[in-house]
């Protein structure tokens, strides 16, 4: 893996995924990442998110978890 594709995933578990998958699972970890930071409403984009979702609900969690756990180090908060 590249150096300048892991800058652009935020998350160890989109890390991990991406290492294990490849580059060609780089839009989708991309697109999950900020869908957890900013859903976006559009149908495309929500069936997306739904089709992911179903066909890999532990990355989904992880990266969720993940971007809760930062947000909260930023914030000054411990996560739980």
């Amino acid at each position: 893996m590249k150096t300048e594709l892991a800058l652009t995933i935020r998350t160890t578990a989109a890390r991990r995924a991406l290492r294990r998958h490849g580059r060609e699972s780089l839009s989708d970890l991309k697109f999950l990442e900020k869908w957890e930071t900013t859903p976006s409403n559009t149908a495309a984009s929500i069936l997306r998110a739904g089709q992911i979702r179903r066909t890999n609900p532990d990355l989904m969690r992880e990266i969720a978890h993940n971007i809760h756990q930062n947000s909260e180090r930023k914030n000054g908060h411990r996560s739980r």
